[in-house]
């Protein structure tokens, strides 16, 4: 495994154990009432996927594969050398772009969506680990 594979892996699974620590106790009240939890939370699920789309492209530069236009697109491609896990992580892309985008809006249901996907996120790490050993 290359040293930058490693550190997306390390960087990816330090922060899904982050974004669990911070949900402990999470509700969405406290989400609305705390703007530092917000952040802290909007800025990790965007480090998540946009770590998870670094791989998915690593992934696709070892076997000399282009990278496709969109993030999206980036993760699906990847599906030959991860699996179906893709499919279950893919669609968290539009998560991050709405809250990217949509900054003016408090959208708890991306920080749920997010959480109920724990076990896919982790499933992808463990087979990209896999994939790059």
């Amino acid at each position: 495994m290359e040293d930058k594979q490693r550190q997306l892996l390390e960087f990816l699974e330090d922060s899904i154990e982050y974004f669990q620590r911070k949900m402990e106790g999470m509700d969405r009240d406290r989400y609305f009432a705390d703007r530092d939890i917000r952040s802290i939370l909007d800025k990790t699920i965007n480090d998540i996927i946009f770590c998870m789309v670094d791989i998915a492209e690593e992934c696709l530069k070892k076997h000399g594969r282009s990278i496709p236009a969109t993030y999206k697109d980036t993760m699906l491609a990847s599906h030959e050398f991860l699996g179906d896990v893709v499919f279950a992580v893919a669609p968290l892309v539009k998560h991050r772009n709405e809250i990217v985008h949509q900054y003016l809006k408090i959208n708890w249901q991306n920080i749920v969506t997010v959480r109920n996907k724990r076990d896919n996120i982790k499933a992808f790490a463990d087979r990209a680990r896999s994939f790059f050993a």
